[in-house]
């Protein structure tokens, strides 16, 4: 979508080194208080291009004094984006360069273009499935959550969003399309090994975001303590970490 800053200010963030918002936007490691704010600082940041042919680019950050002092790993974060099959695919490769295992999170916020109500359109699954919602509470879980059976098709109204997400941990689907409700199809999203999947918009918005996420936002009961975390990937000294997620667009 095109960004209107009315309804949002971003297109398509990649979000590390965390998954949403943290308690009081602070976490504790080693004794030490560090501040970081939603979705973690990556997002903010300026890449260098380390890659680009004709169908791909590959774009890094590298750990520097800035990011010790709120994430005090030595990481690499390379997101490639590729072209295969009409298929645009977004990978992220994550290593640890430091000495001691690191802590992180990491996931994909695309926004893409709707036109007119969002009443309009609708999301079908290759199969029919009950799931948790996991319930969102300014900004963070509440801890509570909401059964949703869909069968085969979820008609998209702005209500479901008064709770914000539609967040659905360990999905029990690996793909997901946009279609215009008793129309063409608009989009293809395949994921095969998410940890959680957002659904998310704002009333009246020009866009509906569709989020792949290795990790997620604190709850309401949470410690705040790096190390308890739930939903963190821990990596080895040396080694990587990799995950995927692509799209299609239909013409």
């Amino acid at each position: 979508w095109s960004k209107n800053e009315e309804f949002w200010n971003r297109v398509a963030p990649n979000l590390f080194p965390i998954v949403g918002r943290l308690k009081d936007d602070k976490y504790r490691f080693m004794d030490r208080d560090f501040f970081m704010k939603q979705h973690g600082f990556a997002r903010d940041c300026a890449f260098e291009v380390v890659e680009k042919d004709v169908d791909t680019l590959r774009l890094r950050l590298r750990w520097n004094d800035g990011s010790m002092s709120s994430y005090p790993f030595e990481f690499q974060y390379d997101v490639i984006y590729s072209v295969q099959n009409d298929f645009l695919w977004v990978d992220y490769e994550i290593t640890n360069f430091g000495k001691q295992p690191m802590l992180y999170s990491v996931g994909g916020h695309p926004g893409f273009a709707i036109d007119g109500a969002l009443e309009n359109y609708e999301l079908r699954f290759e199969e029919n499935f009950v799931a948790e919602r996991w319930l969102i509470e300014g900004a963070y879980y509440s801890g509570e959550k909401e059964l949703m059976e869909v069968n085969g098709s979820l008609a998209l109204v702005d209500g479901l969003f008064d709770r914000d997400a539609i967040v659905f941990k360990e999905p029990p689907f690996d793909r997901v399309s946009l279609y215009k409700k008793g129309g063409r199809k608009l989009l293809d999203f395949v994921c095969s090994e998410w940890d959680a999947v957002g659904f998310w918009t704002k009333p009246g918005a020009p866009f509906f975001c569709i989020e792949p996420w290795w990790g997620w936002a604190d709850g309401w009961n949470d410690s705040g303590e790096l190390m308890e975390k739930s939903g963190m990937h821990n990596l080895l000294p040396g080694t990587m970490g990799s995950h995927r997620y692509g799209f299609g667009i239909m013409d």
